[in-house]
Formats: structure tokens, sequence, C-alpha cells
């Protein structure tokens, strides 16, 4: 067995470190970049069991990103939501939206067992 593995794409390099280590400690392996064109370019090269997707990117850009991954591999994608009031994400599928880094865990935890079958 296998662990899952997670993209998570952050605009910031703190933010980025610190959902990365809470999700390694949580069991998970995760990869982190704060490039949305590198995000693109890793979801055609390797394989993901879920994409995280900070709040500081464009509305376009969650939506251009989360289009992609499900095209590329359909998975499902947290969206983590900021304070700020931006239109509705238009996309198809398992996609969740949360408030701040409250329940990310939690919902995580949901969606992916901390193993997978190799």
């Amino acid at each position: 067995m296998s662990r899952c593995r997670i993209l998570s794409v952050s605009f910031d390099t703190v933010v980025s470190r610190h959902r990365s280590e809470a999700l390694t400690t949580a069991g998970y392996d995760v990869v982190a970049t704060t490039d949305v064109k590198e995000a693109s370019q890793l979801l055609d090269e390797e394989e993901f069991d879920l994409l995280l997707i900070g709040h500081r990117f464009t509305a376009q850009q969650k939506r251009d990103l989360t289009l992609l991954a499900k095209k590329r591999q359909p998975l499902p994608v947290l969206l983590v939501c900021g304070a700020s009031t931006e239109p509705a994400l238009a996309v198809e599928g398992r996609v969740y939206a949360l408030q701040g880094m409250e329940g990310v865990l939690a919902e995580v935890a949901k969606l992916l067992p901390l193993t997978r079958a190799a």
C-alpha cells in the first residue's frame, strides 16, 4: 500500500510550507508548489489523489486549474476560500470549498484514506 498523494497549490511559500507540514504529519504524501503553471505540469507528469488549491489565486486561475485537473486526472479538488467574495466557480464534479485552514484536514480525511492500494 502506498500513501495518498496530494498536490497542494498555495500562493505563499509560508502557507504552502504550513499546509504541507500539517498534511504530511497527518500521514499524506504532499507535493507543494506556489505556481499554477508548475501545478499544471505536475498534473501532466505525476499521479495524485487530491488537488488542494489555496485562496489567494484569482477565480479564473482556480477555475482553470480545477478544470485541468478534472480533464487530466479525475480527482477531488479542495478550494480553500478566503474572506473575499469571489464569483462562484462553474465546475462539475467533486469540488469542495472550505473557509480558511479550518476543516482542511478533516475534509481530506473524509475524501482520502491515509493509504491506497498500490
